[in-house]
């Protein structure tokens, strides 16, 4: 369990980060990819990823599918910041892991990869040596790959999340917003508690909390490992969300019950999404889309509401059912 302790100074001092964190993201959905029980939003993203199978090997040597992974990997983002993935935000949030001075990586390492837990090559190579280009390399490959191509549905569900936590606040207020960050989370004054891998215990003392909702956090939260670092708790973006059981039907069940395009839009609808957002996930054209939802539609798997120029498709309790496993 993850606790967090808050003093008064603290809650006068809780912030939500201004958009997404494209490192957080990218190491996020390296550690998601590895995942069993990946939800089925994610899978058409993993299906269209998963040929770049050189590039995600790289990327999984580097973050393991569960327990720690070291803290300079996701660096604090500049003041400001709106989680431009193209810009010179990555570039510099790469240029940072490559500054970290060694005798951080040093403790950074020691500390995620204690006596009892083997250490990998490059994380030995990087200890020896207080170099992290070949780490930043393969970061920077698998982003371009995996994390770009999708940023603007990364930043669609981190804008949605803000503006529920932005509603929170007004209407409940800090303390408020707290107990409802996430189903994994419970508030009870003056701590924070989360369903976490490990326990950690985090006091505040005065600094405050930034709170970074997550595209590609599911399940529960994240945090650092050094409680010396400036407080920050990973969110994930859907309040409600939790990993599914192993019933869940697989993408190959469904490309061969409903073919690739439908099985891939249905999968994707985990969370509701617009005709144009499922095009640029699938990479097909609106009007394919439009084809193809229209036949599940009838089929009872989901509906179509239209919001002013945008059209908006959500699974239906059977759908949700069809991707939980027949």
């Amino acid at each position: 369990m993850l606790r967090i302790r808050f003093t008064s100074a603290d809650l006068a001092r809780v912030r939500v980060a201004s958009g997404p964190h494209p490192l957080w993201e990218s190491v996020l959905s390296i550690n998601g990819l590895q995942y069993h029980n990946l939800p089925a939003r994610y899978w058409a993203w993993r299906s269209a990823v998963s040929e770049h199978q050189d590039i995600l090997r790289a990327a999984y040597s580097v973050v393991p599918a569960s327990g720690n992974f070291a803290d300079f990997l996701t660096p604090s983002m500049s003041s400001g910041s709106s989680g431009s993935s193209g810009s010179s935000e990555v570039d510099e949030q790469f240029e940072a892991i490559r500054q970290v001075p060694r005798a951080v990586v040093r403790d950074d390492l020691a500390r995620t990869y204690p006596a009892a837990v083997p250490r990998p090559r490059w994380a030995e190579d990087a200890y020896d040596s207080g170099r992290l280009d070949p780490v930043v390399q393969t970061l920077e490959r698998y982003h371009h790959t995996a994390v770009r191509p999708v940023w603007s549905a990364v930043r669609t569900g981190v804008e949605q999340a803000r503006q529920r936590l932005t509603a929170l606040l007004l209407n409940a207020g800090v303390e408020g917003m707290l107990s409802r960050l996430h189903t994994s989370i419970r508030w009870h004054a003056p701590v924070l508690e989360a369903d976490y891998f490990t326990e950690q215990t985090l006091d505040l003392d005065g600094r405050g909390l930034l709170v970074v909702p997550s595209y590609f956090c599911f399940g529960a939260p994240v945090t650092f490992i050094d409680d010396e670092l400036p407080p920050t708790l990973v969110l994930p973006i859907q309040p409600d969300d939790e990993p599914f059981d192993d019933t869940i039907a697989d993408l190959d069940v469904l490309v061969r019950l409903l073919g690739p395009t439908r099985a891939k839009l249905l999968a994707g609808l985990e969370s509701a999404a617009s005709t144009s957002e499922l095009a640029h996930r699938l990479g097909v054209s609106p009007g394919s889309i439009s084809q193809h939802a229209k036949v599940l539609r009838e089929s009872g798997l989901i509906t179509t509401t239209r919001l002013g120029q945008s059209v908006d498709h959500t699974l239906t309790p059977l759908g949700r059912a069809v991707l939980r496993g027949l």
